[in-house]
């Protein structure tokens, strides 16, 4: 198995666990005081996205045979897996009617229907994608200073 998508089984299924636990957050939190801004914050599947960007980009900078395009189309393929499960949540707390932070952005989703929502998100997630590969570039050549030298001797 590569290293590529090692990592990124290894994020999808961290970013499952967020979702899953963004389902559940506002349940948990919202009685001990916790306001919807932070508590949105905290189970973050967008924040998650923006750690993935900088382990995929890092290691593959940092990786002996380390490409920028690799790097870009792991991260691309994470951006729409995380949106997928944005999208996953809306609809299952629309269909369950539990309040989730699925429901709203701090606040900002709470007027739209929950299939405007969802697509939404289906849109956003090429954007995603196209500005994480923008946000690449500095943390791919930023580690790419750090790679190990090559141990093939010089002719």
């Amino acid at each position: 198995m590569s290293k590529n998508l090692r990592t990124f089984l290894i994020l999808a299924a961290v970013a499952v666990v967020v979702a899953v636990l963004r389902y559940y957050m506002k349940g948990w939190v919202q009685p001990l005081g916790v306001t919807d801004f932070a508590g949105s914050f905290i189970a973050s599947i967008t924040i998650f996205t923006l750690v993935g960007l900088v382990i995929i980009f890092a290691s593959n900078g940092r990786a002996a045979g380390g490409c920028y395009w690799q790097a870009a189309a792991w991260f691309a393929a994470f951006a729409f897996w995380c949106q997928g499960l944005i999208i996953s949540g809306i609809l299952i707390a629309a269909r369950t009617g539990t309040p989730t932070y699925y429901d709203e952005m701090m606040g900002k989703h709470m007027s739209l229907p929950p299939l405007t929502h969802a697509l939404q998100h289906g849109i956003a997630a090429a954007v995603v994608a196209i500005i994480g590969m923008i946000l690449g570039v500095p943390v791919y050549f930023i580690a790419k200073r750090w790679r190990p030298a090559s141990t093939s001797p010089a002719r």
